[in-house]
């Protein structure tokens, strides 16, 4: 490794002016420093004499004197026709003292921002990074067409102009954002121009920007009781006031919306092509009666559709965006659940009036997604990918939910039930009252085995215990071998 090392030897002690000790002696003396500190590792290559030489501005004779001392010492050896290696220290006797403090580093206090975003950190449900059987929201990603991307990728670096590597448009590539505009009418019959569509990595990330836009202090954001537990951090960091409103069949429930005396009315966050975590999806009906309500109360409505593809891809019902006549929704999706999550990608409309406010926070923060990823993804949807890839994991999905649900049902007794509302990428099973569902999915994750507590998904105190699971991610043969250790480690806590 061909490393120029300056300003490491200098701040170890070399210098080239000052007097007393001989060039070699001090450049030797900066080596067994770097060294006994571990900024140069056993096995680390030492550049060649001639070109450390060229680097540091000495003699060839000088570095080779150096290396003479080192390899004496034991800190250097020598392979013959391969060069000079830091050897092993461990049983030499390093002389040198680390400088102590005496008192801790003081720091600036962090910001009363970061202090609410460290506070509320554990609301969200977060799941272990050694597996992801059974982690909600996963889609099968044994199923993601690796070499189709791969060949698009390839594609992007072959037709690559310089000009294309300089700054690009701060809301995303227009290419991606016209095929996504052409993609939501044909998939979700969304109507919209593409100026509307800003690149993300998700929702979580669309969330943040309409918090920035919107929410200050105090300011009230109406969500449903269950719901997603992500959200919820992120409005409560902003330090939004949190409303809760009930579920009933239909979805987010008016009768209770009506009971609410708003002060600071600003947002209502919905899930309604499959309410997260119960699976209800949102009537026709409703969302009209939704629209009406949010106009009558001069709110904005954040439509989060995180899985409509899975969930409305039967049967579809028309999202509150198309039902919308006055500008007030914003709509949210990702493709990392259509895809993978790593993919990082995602998309937010947004009423024409916000477009230019969010642009400017772009600019000033966060930039702009990776262009090779955007100009990939546009292909994609371009040239029909994703619609052979959507029909493949939509039919892998519903196999692997029917064989989850059989294999659950016949290990676990029957006061344990999936429930059968769910149409997404997760699964809810009910537990009895007296179970803590928070506890036992920190035992079963200990055991490498994911799932989330239900009780986390509420806001008030009459919280129902469960467990949200994913179904999909891994194949038939890995459901039922990890389902069998799920339910040894589950009866095994119970007799605990």
């Amino acid at each position: 490794m061909k490393t120029k090392l300056n300003s490491l030897l200098i701040s170890h002690g070399f210098s080239s002016t000052e007097g007393g000790q001989s060039l070699y002696v001090k450049l030797s003396n900066s080596f067994i420093n770097a060294i006994n500190k571990k900024k140069l590792v056993q096995g680390y290559q030492l550049p060649p004499t001639r070109l450390l030489a060229q680097d540091m501005g000495l003699s060839r004779s000088t570095v080779v004197k150096a290396y003479e001392i080192l390899c004496l010492e034991n800190y250097v050896y020598s392979v013959q026709g391969s060069g000079f290696y830091v050897n092993d220290i461990r049983n030499k006797k390093i002389k040198y003292s680390l400088r102590t403090q005496k008192e801790a580093t003081k720091y600036p206090d962090i910001s009363k921002r970061a202090t609410q975003f460290s506070a509320n950190v554990t609301l969200m449900n977060r799941g272990h990074e050694r597996g992801i059987a059974f982690r909600p929201g996963l889609p099968p990603l044994d199923v993601f067409p690796v070499r189709q991307w791969q060949k698009l990728t390839n594609n992007y670096w072959r037709d690559i102009k310089y000009s294309d590597m300089s700054y690009k448009h701060t809301l995303g590539l227009d290419c991606l954002r016209k095929n996504i505009a052409d993609y939501l009418k044909l998939y979700r019959n969304i109507q919209c121009d593409y100026s509307q569509i800003i690149i993300v990595t998700g929702s979580l990330h669309s969330l943040s920007i309409i918090g920035d836009l919107l929410i200050n202090a105090d300011d009230e954001v109406v969500v449903e009781n269950p719901t997603y537990a992500n959200a919820l951090a992120v409005f409560k960091s902003l330090k939004a006031r949190v409303i809760p409103t009930q579920i009933d069949s239909e979805g987010l429930s008016i009768s209770s919306l009506d009971k609410v005396k708003l002060k600071k009315g600003k947002l209502i966050y919905t899930t309604p092509s499959n309410q997260y975590p119960t699976g209800v999806q949102m009537s026709l009906k409703r969302r009209l009666e939704l629209l009406d309500w949010a106009k009558e109360n001069k709110m904005m409505i954040i439509e989060d559709d995180y899985d409509n593809e899975f969930s409305n891809w039967e049967s579809p019902i028309t999202s509150i965006f198309g039902l919308d006549k006055g500008h007030r929704v914003f709509y949210q999706g990702t493709f990392n659940k259509i895809l993978h999550p790593s993919i990082r990608l995602g998309y937010l409309i947004a009423p024409p009036h916000f477009v230019d406010s969010i642009k400017a926070m772009f600019e000033q923060s966060f930039r702009f997604i990776s262009p090779v990823t955007q100009k990939v993804m546009s292909d994609f949807i371009e040239k029909d990918y994703i619609n052979q890839h959507l029909r493949k994991v939509i039919q892998v999905v519903n196999e692997r939910k029917l064989f989850f649900v059989d294999q659950f049902q016949n290990l676990f007794d029957k006061n344990i039930k999936i429930q059968p509302a769910n149409q997404g990428l997760h699964l809810m099973a009910r537990l009895p009252d007296d179970m803590n569902d928070i506890e036992i999915t920190k035992v079963l994750m200990d055991d490498g085995i994911v799932s989330f507590p239900y009780s986390k998904y509420f806001l008030r105190n009459e919280k129902e215990k469960g467990l949200v699971m994913g179904f999909s991610s891994v194949s038939k043969p890995v459901i039922k071998q990890k389902l069998e250790k799920m339910s040894r480690t589950f009866y095994d806590y119970q007799r605990s």
